[in-house]
């Protein structure tokens, strides 16, 4: 059975709201890796699921 997150996408408006950063704050995390690639490129859009494990992945690994 599906999820509905299993098909939400984000925005870059969107990611920047989740992670409370301005726009230039984005772009700087996205170059240093601090954000996950984008799952469609034109335009950029997160796949939402891919973005929560990207972020438990970093969670965990720093335990």
């Amino acid at each position: 059975m599906t999820n509905k997150t299993d098909k939400e996408f984000l925005k870059i408006s969107d990611m920047v709201a989740k992670l409370g950063v301005t726009r230039t704050q984005f772009w700087k995390m996205r170059k240093a890796g601090e954000v996950p690639p984008p799952v469609i490129k034109n335009p950029q859009m997160w796949l939402a699921t891919k973005v929560m494990e990207f972020y438990e992945n970093r969670a965990s690994a720093g335990k």
